[in-house]
């Protein structure tokens, strides 16, 4: 691992002399704020038109769970086609369903705006996992510690700003400005990633089978995980996320909070959704510094990560203010941002070019089909059981998996210092 730990200086630095990586950084920044201007205005249309408090659980939900049924089918044909040109293509078709949830807010329709979401959830799939799999490709190896912990960030420091800015604008303009804000950051971020001339993946290897072969799909994908169960370091990291996926459908659950515990609208959805930003803008950082050169820290980061995360999420229900239950939020997603940027890492990093695809695709999958799981018992359980009673189910099951998941990789976070390096396969 690169002896700089990343900083916001590194991250500058790297943003100055590499223009390709740049674009990619801000096609990401631009998307990722327009979508979390959407779901602010979408959580609180549907709460608002349903009359249910766990209907933005079930919004949250459809913005998942169809991305971890196409990810590993996006995943193949980002080792199939060009990389550049899948994503260019995702987002020009992502306008047609954020345009759709304009239609939704009109008709006053919530199901139409629940079919929008997961439209545009299905695509993401095809866009997210695909760009994990391209960066080791737009940077140096070098590079790719703060070019990670960078992009990984900006999933956190976009909600960070989304999620507030979403509020603040759904009270000044109305709903149908973020809806219409988010349909236009997927053009601009179209222009930039068309822009980028580094190829986003590798020729393939003489020796090496291709992904582009003969073979039928579902060999194709199984290739993938043979590979995954053939190395405990990838098999590993790809379970991680699944820790924080099973909790997170608490975050479906925070405009309910909000509206039952505080009696609070957009404004506080605005807020407790800041607060799970910055606590993912910071992880990465703090998580990438604290690992430096030592790999066998990564893995303990990780399992540390969803303890504090089930822990953090263990106090929501007792906070006796949206302020400190704000502070739960951040401290939840400290350690949600650093195992996510972590085990993503760790990935690029352990895995061949010519499987990258797959492999992320497959994480991708893996990790929102937790967060949709999570999100559907979330939205069963705060009907069924109360928000506290459900709020205490799905943290426990973090907490309970993070320390299983410790345990089992002990061997990893006890042993060599260098194992990332040392597993890496040749191309």
């Amino acid at each position: 691992m690169d002896s700089a730990s990343p900083s916001l200086r590194s991250v500058l630095a790297l943003l100055r002399r590499n223009a390709d990586y740049r674009r990619l950084f801000l096609a990401t920044v631009v998307s990722m704020l327009g979508d979390w201007f959407a779901f602010v205005a979408i959580s609180g249309f549907v709460t608002e038109t349903t009359g249910h408090l766990s209907a933005s659980a079930a919004v949250y939900a459809a913005s998942v769970l169809p991305a971890s049924l196409l990810s590993p089918f996006a995943g193949l044909l980002a080792d199939r086609m060009d990389r550049q040109r899948l994503m260019v293509t995702v987002d020009l078709v992502r306008v047609v369903p954020a345009l759709g949830m304009l239609a939704a807010l009109l008709w006053r329709a919530p199901a139409l705006a629940l079919v929008c979401v997961a439209l545009l959830a299905a695509l993401s799939a095809f866009f997210d996992p695909v760009a994990e799999a391209s960066v080791p490709n737009v940077v140096s190896p070098e590079e790719l510690p703060v070019a990670q912990a960078a992009l990984g960030s900006v999933w956190g420091s976009m909600l960070f700003v989304g999620a507030a800015l979403g509020g603040l604008a759904t009270l000044a303009f109305g709903r149908h400005v973020s809806i219409l804000l988010n349909a236009a950051t997927f053009l601009l971020s179209a222009w930039l990633v068309r822009g980028i001339r580094r190829s986003f993946q590798r020729p393939p290897s003489s020796d090496a089978p291709s992904a582009s072969t003969s073979a039928s799909t579902w060999r194709q994908l199984h290739e993938a995980w043979t590979f995954a169960r053939r190395h405990p370091i990838s098999l590993s990291l790809l379970t991680t996320k699944v820790g924080v996926g099973l909790g997170n459908g608490l975050v479906g659950l925070l405009p309910a909070f909000a509206a039952r515990n505080f009696g609070s609208g957009d404004e506080g959805v605005g807020l407790l959704l800041s607060a799970r930003g910055l606590g993912a803008l910071i992880g990465p950082f703090l998580g990438q510094r604290w690992v430096r050169r030592d790999d066998r820290r990564l893995f303990f980061a990780c399992g540390v990560s969803m303890i504090t995360y089930g822990l953090a999420y263990l106090l929501l229900p007792a906070a006796p203010s949206l302020l400190l239950a704000a502070g739960c939020v951040l401290l939840a997603h400290l350690g949600g941002g650093a195992q996510w940027t972590l085990s993503t890492y760790g990935l690029q990093v352990s895995t061949p070019d010519r499987l990258r695809g797959r492999i992320m695709g497959l994480d991708f999958g893996l990790a929102t089909l937790g967060i949709g799981v999570s999100s559907l018992a979330a939205s069963v359980a705060a009907e069924g059981v109360g928000l506290t009673r459900a709020a205490w189910g799905l943290a426990g099951v973090s907490l309970l998996y993070g320390a299983l998941w410790l345990w089992k990789t002990r061997g990893l976070w006890r042993g060599r210092p260098d194992v990332l390096a040392a597993s890496r396969p040749q191309e």
